[in-house]
């Protein structure tokens, strides 16, 4: 579930350790000494962790679940997290399950029926995100989180990193929740600790934000094997209209919006319009059935929440 985390442990919880001298001999591929706005600092590694050194702090960055299993590709549980804290703990002989978090991404790899690829064009837009499409995958991007999509497999066979049996040559489509700042914000809480991470109530919290932000996102319908019947001029026209906004895609119908209205050819008000059926000629039922890939993506979300 864990994977790059941002844990600073300050020197007024260990007043009575000088941490320049004491922690380095804990690490390893010690290097950087030097002085910048916090004064002199030493850098280095516990495993897989980067490790910042200055005589008021300590910084934790890394990815929690490379540093306890191995890789990503297994899922980090709640017991897993407490032992990597507990391990971290030893490593620097510091009680880090008292360190602030001030960045936590949750993930995970879902083995997909077709190229992750695929899913993208479904995946529209979502209130206080801005949607992004890139060459590595899909971003939604705020000024707190961030949301993305890309493939894990490819990911690391482009790195010539190790893949396990399971993920090898498969459709792996990694979803993560990054949140990115002001975490007690976005939370609710006075502070964010590492021994919140196991904690069960906030565990729980971070499963269940994971997936509504997921499910936040308007799903664009793709199954057009069949239009329903209809009477009506209008509501025909809008099915046509439909099926030429899900061919070119829906992002990009916005976007060439936005342009127009950049550009001053349409007011903001038209913009707003345009945007507005846009939307709703997305949301249109085709037929029963549905997008079948955006109905097997929910179906993965949904039961990979209920069983982490």
């Amino acid at each position: 579930m864990y994977d790059t985390t941002d844990m600073y442990y300050y020197k007024a919880q260990s007043p009575s350790i000088n941490f320049i001298e004491a922690i380095p001999q804990y690490l390893t591929h010690v290097s950087n000494e030097g002085e910048s706005e916090f004064g002199e600092y030493i850098n280095g590694y516990i495993n897989t962790l980067s490790v910042s050194v200055t005589k008021n702090r300590i910084k934790i960055t890394g990815s929690l679940c490379k540093f306890y299993l191995g890789d990503n590709f297994k899922s980090l549980t709640k017991g897993d997290t407490k032992r990597a804290i507990e391990k971290i703990s030893d490593y620097l002989h510091l009680p880090i399950n008292d360190a602030h978090v001030t960045r936590l991404d949750i993930a995970q790899n879902l083995i997909m029926k077709l190229p992750v690829d695929d899913y993208y064009k479904y995946l529209g837009e979502v209130q206080y995100y801005k949607r992004l499409e890139q060459s590595n995958g899909l971003y939604y991007n705020n000024q707190l989180r961030q949301m993305v999509f890309y493939g894990k497999e490819y990911e690391q066979r482009v790195k010539k990193q190790h893949i396990p049996e399971l993920y090898k040559y498969r459709n792996v489509l990694r979803f993560e929740l990054r949140f990115l700042k002001r975490l007690s914000e976005q939370f609710k809480l006075p502070e964010i600790t590492a021994n919140l991470l196991y904690d069960e109530v906030f565990y729980s919290e971070l499963v269940k934000r994971w997936k509504n932000e997921y499910l936040a996102i308007q799903k664009i319908n793709s199954s057009l094997t069949s239009i329903n019947p209809t009477s009506s001029t209008k509501v025909l026209i809008e099915n046509m209209a439909l099926l030429a906004l899900l061919e070119i895609g829906q992002p990009k119908v916005l976007s060439t919006v936005k342009e127009w209205q950049n550009m001053g050819l349409i007011n903001k008000k038209q913009a707003a319009d345009h945007r507005k059926k846009i939307k709703l000629l997305s949301n249109i039922p085709i037929n029963e059935n549905g997008n079948e890939l955006i109905t097997e993506l929910n179906k993965k979300i949904k039961e990979t929440a209920r069983c982490w």
